[in-house]
């Protein structure tokens, strides 16, 4: 082979490196910016839709839902609860650390998948009460919201202690 077809050659497969090494840090890093954004209720009307994808998925935590146990095995807080919105309810799952503002009736996004029949998270935040109106002592009922707009839904079950 000619040394200018050599020349050509090593030229094309370094451009080929470097646009496919490009093309993976673009793909993995912008992984996140392709989940789904959902409320809860949207969620829970075509569960089977949405199995195994990853999801950010917006809501209320219900009142008196919130239950914890420490993983010995992994040194880590392990946090079950029922979030809503508009009435429908589901599971979520968290391991770690919460921030201060997750409580009852915080308004929050959990970062996940569905898998089972649940919301098994891997990130959490919560909204600062002072960012949103509550009613602390009404139903559950009130936890919905549509944009950045709470409106009025019928009664959710509270959960059994």
């Amino acid at each position: 082979m000619s040394r200018p077809k050599k020349k050509i050659i090593s030229g094309l497969v370094t451009l080929g490196l470097l646009v496919g090494g490009v093309a993976y840090l673009f793909a993995s890093s912008a992984g996140e910016a392709f989940e789904y954004y959902k409320h809860v209720d949207e969620i829970m009307a075509q569960p089977g839709q949405w199995q195994n994808k990853h999801v950010q998925m917006h809501g209320f935590v219900v009142p008196g839902s919130i239950m914890k146990r420490f993983d010995k095995e992994h040194a880590q807080i392990e946090y079950k609860f029922q979030a809503v919105n508009c009435g429908k309810q589901m599971e979520v799952r968290y391991s770690g650390t919460v921030p201060d503002t997750f409580k009852d009736r915080a308004e929050i996004v959990v970062k996940g998948t569905i898998a089972d029949g649940r919301f098994e998270a891997r990130d959490i935040s919560a909204k600062c009460p002072s960012k949103y109106q509550a009613k602390p002592d009404g139903p559950a009922a009130t936890l919905c919201t549509r944009g950045d707009e709470n409106v009025e839904t019928a009664q959710v079950a509270q959960p059994k202690p």
